[in-house]
């Protein structure tokens, strides 16, 4: 719940790294990756996952969503459930994309904070030119952190987390 009681919304979809469009390109294998981002804070995560399938993707929500939370999600079969994860801990709408990128009966039902985060995190990686498979999810942590605390003092942010993590 936020300061005024009302659930934080979190955004939550998949997207697939490092893959071939259109057929171009060499083919390689890619990184599918789990992610969310809360609309106020702009709080986000993400992780790297072996598959897509609701067994895997339910128990990274229960790990990186607080209960209450009011996730949004697009049409994926795997969040189907969402709503009963825990008794019912989470509110859930959905937007299906084959009809709509925002519902038209709510304009706050949309994917479209988290579809940016991809957006941004992919464009920062295409930029390193060249990615080394085994430090992807390096990469991902780095973007988080990055993330989080955009708008301050990196330098300090960084030494505050390395002296909270590290005796």
């Amino acid at each position: 719940m936020d300061i005024n009681g009302d659930p934080i919304v979190v955004e939550i979809d998949e997207t697939k790294y490092f893959h071939r469009k259109y057929h171009r390109g060499q083919w390689q294998d890619g990184h599918w990756v789990f992610g969310g981002i809360e609309r106020i804070s702009g709080k986000c995560f993400m992780v790297e996952v072996p598959d897509r399938r609701a067994v895997t993707l339910q128990a990274l929500i229960e790990e990186h969503i607080l209960p209450g939370s009011h996730i949004i999600s697009d049409g994926w079969a795997a969040y189907a459930n969402i709503n009963l994860i825990g008794q019912g801990i989470y509110e859930h709408s959905v937007v299906v994309h084959q009809h709509n990128f925002v519902d038209p009966n709510d304009a706050e039902v949309h994917t479209q904070n988290v579809v940016n985060l991809w957006m941004h995190a992919k464009r920062k990686l295409k930029r390193q030119f060249g990615t080394s498979c085994d430090q992807f999810p390096s990469y991902l942590h780095e973007f988080v952190f990055r993330n989080q605390f955009r708008r301050q003092d990196m330098f300090t942010n960084y030494l505050v987390a390395v002296a909270e993590n590290y005796a």
